[in-house]
């Protein structure tokens, strides 16, 4: 730092020099060079993917599994008109060549062994009377009752393999303009629509984010500091900050998601709050007489080493992230700390550069105005209290403190796609449709693996024993298997039916049936109610599945699907990401207690970074106990923020300890200065974060409200329960 402080201040051209420098890169990559290719992660590993990858490539999924669903709505489909333009809708959209695989009500047969198979639902031109038997007959077919239309009869589901955005904008103009006229209304939902209202918010909210953040830090930084000019030198570094950490993302083919589109909003609000006591410091030195130059030189020396032990600290509560399996998480935690130190370094060059030019020179003149400064001179009387009373306040913030992880230990790890994708967008209110009339749209399956030379009795037995298990659950829908399809088959339904499979539509007999790999499978609806719900039904079905695996040894039974698997990932990651928090604890006590070279500095330093943690968490708690993997990531980000201000309260109450003060004179003079540093960067982070919430995603909006929540509980922690602490331990007799 000292070095550092040299150069800004004496060797100002060889400093701008080096900023130039530093910005090549990141320069490149914004103008659109590219070292690597975009990666793109997902949350799982290619080992928790496969026992669902293998069962999906053994069943054919033209049936049941479409990414893209065409949900369909009005109070009678069985009219004659209403049916003449679903069937013309459906002929267009099978002449559109994306629109492959195009499955709906009219395409279900009569089985028959004796002819060919018929549709159900009779052609253009079919009387009311044979739509109304064909209505009756539909509804009670295993699988269109509940599946393909609903039980009421007013929502219908057509599935079709389209991907691609165009296709689906050009798939959903052709059924609306053929079925809105006759009154039916349309939607589009399924995992692909949904993937793209995904993409298409993450787009859409990408710069914007960035944009209102600044747009919020630079109101406040003119409330508070009341000067043009410090706004300017306030914003500088961080602002260069965030033009290298976004350059070098997208040089190296950063991924795109929605945590990391977070990183540029996150390092602007993190550079910023060291911006602030850079400025402050900066002001309070050249007002007691000192040059810009010199003002500049000993700003480095003193605020840069908080500053670059407060980056350290934020570093290593996101590098904790790179501990978790996710590619996701990983990627996150890893960008998100090469940001802060980069942030770091432009915000130590930049800022005393600013102050010491032409620019800044005069920056002290308007040091007068500064609101929060003033206001934190009136708050001695509140300050003298804690110290008065240091024991009670400590005690009563270890209580509090207890108490809230309480709270903490009430949260579930849970995931619905209703916190990742807009709330407002067709796709997810569909999918809401669809949950509540046909049970959802996505799938729990059971796939029975069978013996060679399997015994039809026994066979059919487990099936049977399978959809039991399935309808003993009263949240997931109804179980569709072979058994279903080969009740239509006239006759007895009984095991022998199983020699009949091959008289069935191969399209849906290989949904259910794989005779070349010997296995069979029970399907169910699954809706978006996460696994907090799901958790103890999966267990049971595990548990029985078990108990049939040892009566039926010889075969093989797996339970999955991809609601399934997401939500277990969900779980393991969250898991992982607490893991991640308590190691990047201890770390940060360790960095603490080495740069202070005292332990018991690391221990105070504890309590007031543990308890907003734990208010946030108690927060959380109070309103939901379902906790993503945003939010988990969240605690993990704001710890090493947390400590931040814990570290620049400490440091200058260590100065003025230095400097001959007794313990409540220094405690009173760290307060009134860093203090008010404390003050405004505290007000910027709650403001920062408070713009993401904006966001279209509700992934957004649930990280930033735990993340205003844990700072704002952060600045109680070190104005109140921290002076209270050193008061009573460092204060007592048996210190001295």
């Amino acid at each position: 730092m000292n070095r550092i402080g040299g150069l800004v201040a004496r060797h100002r051209a060889w400093a701008w020099c080096l900023v130039v420098v530093l910005s090549i890169a990141p320069g490149l990559g914004l103008l659109g060079i590219r070292l690597s290719k975009q990666q793109f992660h997902s949350w799982a590993s290619e080992e928790q993917l496969s026992e669902l990858n293998e069962t999906l490539e053994s069943f054919t999924s033209d049936s049941s599994d479409f990414p893209s669903l065409l949900v369909l709505e009005c109070e009678d489909f069985f009219t004659p008109d209403r049916n003449d333009a679903l069937h013309a809708a459906v002929a267009a959209m099978r002449e559109f060549y994306d629109a492959q695989h195009v499955t709906w009500v009219g395409d279900i047969p009569r089985v028959s062994p004796f002819g060919p198979a018929t549709p159900l639902l009779p052609g253009r031109g079919a009387s009311a009377s044979e739509l109304r038997e064909a209505r009756a007959a539909l509804l009670k077919h295993p699988l269109v009752g509940g599946q393909l239309l609903a039980k009421d009869g007013r929502t219908m589901i057509i599935g079709t393999q389209v991907r691609g955005s165009t296709a689906f904008d050009e798939l959903r103009r052709t059924a609306t303009r053929h079925l809105e006229p006759v009154g039916i209304r349309v939607r589009l939902t399924g995992i692909d629509p949904i993937r793209r209202a995904y993409r298409d918010a993450l787009d859409e909210g990408h710069l914007r984010l960035l944009f209102t953040a600044m747009l919020v830090v630079l109101v406040l930084a003119l409330i508070i500091f009341r000067d043009f000019r410090a706004i300017i030198v306030a914003s500088s570094g961080p602002a260069v900050g965030v033009f290298w950490t976004q350059g070098l993302m997208d040089l190296f083919g950063g991924t795109h998601n929605e945590l990391l589109i977070l990183v540029p909003v996150m390092i602007l609000v993190v550079g910023f709050t060291d911006s602030v006591h850079f400025v402050v410091d900066i002001r309070q030195q050249r007002a007691a007489g000192e040059s810009a130059a010199q003002a500049a030189e000993s700003a480095v020396r003193h605020v840069g080493n908080a500053c670059l032990l407060t980056s350290l600290t934020t570093a290593i509560g996101f590098g904790s992230l790179m501990l978790a399996d996710s590619q996701i998480i990983d990627g996150f935690g890893r960008q998100s700390a090469i940001g802060v130190l980069l942030t770091f370094v432009a915000v130590v060059l930049v800022v005393p550069l600013m102050s010491n030019s032409w620019f800044g020179r005069n920056l002290h003149r308007s040091a007068d105005r500064d609101l929060v400064g003033r206001n934190m001179q009136r708050l001695t009387w509140l300050i003298d209290g804690i110290v008065r009373h240091g024991k009670a306040v400590s005690i009563a913030g270890i209580a509090a403190t207890m108490c809230l992880g309480i709270g903490a230990f009430m949260l579930e790890p849970d995931d619905r796609l209703e916190q990742r994708i807009p709330n407002n967008s067709e796709a997810w209110q569909a999918m809401h449709h669809c949950d509540q009339e046909l049970g959802g749209i996505r799938l729990l399956r059971i796939s029975i693996q069978l013996p060679e030379n399997a015994d039809r009795e026994q066979t059919w037995r487990l099936i049977g024993d399978c959809e039991r298990l399935i309808q003993d659950e009263e949240t997931l829908g109804d179980p569709i298997s072979i058994r279903d399809w080969l009740s239509l088959v006239p006759g007895a339904n009984r095991p022998q039916k199983l020699v009949m499979t091959r008289f069935l539509p191969a399209q849906y007999r290989h949904e259910f049936w794989n005779e070349d790999q010997l296995r069979t499978q029970v399907v169910s609806r699954m809706q978006d109610l996460g696994m907090r719900v799901y958790r103890p039904i999966l267990d049971r079905l595990r548990a029985r599945i078990a108990e049939l695996e040892t009566r039926n040894p010889e075969f093989q039974f797996t339970l999955t699907g991809d609601a399934i698997v997401e939500g277990e990932i969900v779980q393991d990651v969250v898991r992982e990401l607490f893991g991640s928090l308590l190691i990047a604890a201890a770390i940060i006590f360790l960095v603490i207690t080495a740069a202070y070279r005292s332990i018991k500095v690391g221990l105070l330093s504890l309590i007031p970074n543990i308890f907003p943690l734990l208010a946030t968490a108690s927060i959380r708690a109070a309103v939901d106990t379902s906790l993503d993997i945003a939010s988990a990531t969240s605690f993990a980000i704001c710890l090493g923020i947390a400590v931040d201000d814990t570290i620049h309260f400490l440091t200058r109450y260590r100065r003025e300890r230095a400097e001959g003060r007794d313990v409540p004179t220094a405690i009173r003079q760290a307060f009134v200065t860093v203090g008010s540093a404390l003050v405004m960067t505290t007000v910027v982070m709650v403001s920062g974060f408070a713009s993401v919430m904006t966001s279209q995603m509700p992934t957004h909006f649930l990280f930033a409200s735990m993340a205003c929540s844990t700072i704002g509980a952060a600045l109680l922690g070190d104005l109140v329960i921290l002076p209270a602490l050193l008061s009573w331990i460092d204060g007592s007799p048996d210190s001295q």
